[in-house]
């Protein structure tokens, strides 16, 4: 049976943790931690890698094989929370330059207890489309310049 993703929190830092593992985000995120109000959805974390094609002569047969990795774009989605300390801090991080570096924490729900960090930049803050279909809210991505670390709830 499924569990529902209802639940799921997100917070971010300024910053990279000392060292990418559980006790090195552990440590980062202990004190200071930013959270951000009003998530609607999460996107997709991972990878994708390249795929470098060798060709073989003698079987005629064009081999695949891994290539350099790209960390995801995890779109996020969020309801407008007037004064929301942590949407008026992500809008910043999303809009500064492009050399400054975040941590992110997405907390899971219920049972599974698990702990998602990912590292990156954040950029593309967008608000919603204003319609009679459409919520006052925002979008922005995370680009993660780190594989990301899968631990338990501390």
């Amino acid at each position: 049976m499924s569990t529902s993703d209802i639940g799921h929190q997100l917070y971010f830092k300024p910053g990279l943790p000392a060292t990418f593992d559980e006790a090195g985000y552990e440590a980062l995120f202990a004190t200071g931690a930013i959270k951000v109000g009003g998530i609607v959805s999460i996107g997709p974390v991972g990878g994708t890698n390249n795929i470098i094609d060798v060709p073989d002569l003698e079987t005629g047969i064009v081999m695949g094989a891994k290539g350099a990795k790209t960390g995801s774009d995890t779109a996020i989605a969020l309801r407008e929370i007037k004064n929301d300390a942590g949407q008026a801090a992500v809008k910043d991080a999303a809009q500064e330059g492009p050399h400054n570096l975040y941590s992110f924490k997405i907390i899971e729900p219920g049972a599974s207890g698990e702990v998602e960090y990912i590292s990156g930049i954040a950029y593309n803050w967008q608000r919603n489309e204003r319609s009679t279909t459409s919520y006052a809210g925002f979008t922005f991505s995370i680009r993660a310049n780190y594989d990301s670390v899968v631990a338990d709830a501390p």
